[in-house]
């Protein structure tokens, strides 16, 4: 078997894109860690950008999306984009949109862990506790509990 032939940083950069979604941060420190030159990895870059088989702001989407399915909030997901890469911007954009119903996200933390409304002053709390470490804020928290009594 021949051994295969260095790549460049586009060819590992395509062969990168070709398993998943990258952000463009994620993708430069990738081909940063292989080795690639600074000015090789920004022009792989910028055509990847370019042809459109990157895009930060739909990769950014798609993360929430799946996030928000599973039960997690705002500032989670927030903190959760920007660790993959995604601008500050963006995520608080994203965490801005209408798109997404906070409300159904807490509804499914709520269920994944509990399966009967709080009754005492401890369970209640330990509730708001969990559900504010899943990333959702006060006062949504309250608002839901405060519904479900």
């Amino acid at each position: 078997m021949r051994p295969r032939a260095p790549l460049s940083a586009q060819g590992a950069m395509v062969e990168l894109l070709s398993r998943r979604g990258y952000s463009r941060a994620q993708l430069c420190r990738k081909l940063q860690d292989k080795g690639y030159a600074s000015t090789e990895i920004a022009e792989a870059l910028d055509k990847a950008q370019s042809e459109g088989w990157i895009n930060d702001l739909e990769y950014a989407r798609s993360l929430t999306r799946s996030r928000v399915q599973s039960g997690y909030g705002p500032a989670y997901i927030r903190q959760y984009l920007i660790g993959k890469g995604i601008s500050n911007e963006i995520a608080q954009d994203l965490m801005n949109d209408d798109q997404w119903d906070w409300w159904q996200a807490i509804e499914r933390a709520f269920a994944k862990k509990y399966h009967a409304v709080p009754d005492d002053f401890k369970q209640k709390h330990r509730c708001q506790a969990y559900l504010y470490r899943r990333g959702f804020n006060s006062s949504i928290i309250r608002e839901w509990l405060d519904s479900l009594t």
